[in-house]
């Protein structure tokens, strides 16, 4: 018995470090969903998270999506768009995008609706 709750002890730290990596984009959309019946509460059906370039999209359920950057410092000039079939989790390397340094606006099309969020990419210090 002991085994078992160290197995699980483990599990839980590790599933915990997996999402505590990155930084969390906040995400809103005009219609959040709430549950029928229960407290007043709004369900985000997705995590946006960004670490170093890398910005990781997961989705609660399989979904398609459609991703839109635009930045903020270039008159909301689009830098990004790209649509995904159905999945879990979408992973965009900033990087290999050619989107650096500055602040973006965020645009989601995920569940049927759209979300955004805001995030910054800073230089890169070593």
């Amino acid at each position: 018995m002991k085994k078992l709750s160290v197995f699980f002890g483990i599990l839980l730290l590790t599933a915990g470090s997996v999402w505590s990596q990155g930084i969390d984009v906040p995400m809103s959309n005009n219609n959040p969903t709430q549950p029928d019946g229960g407290p007043r509460s709004i369900i985000i059906p997705l995590r946006v998270s960004l670490e170093g370039t890398m910005l990781t999209f997961d989705f609660s359920s399989a979904t398609a999506s459609q991703i839109v950057i635009m930045d903020d410092n270039n008159n909301c000039q689009v830098v990004y768009s790209e649509s995904f079939a159905s999945t879990t989790q979408v992973i965009v390397d900033l990087e290999d995008e050619g989107i650096g340094e500055g602040s973006y606006r965020l645009w989601l099309y995920a569940f049927g609706e759209w979300w955004e969020g805001e995030f910054e990419i800073e230089e890169n210090e070593e």
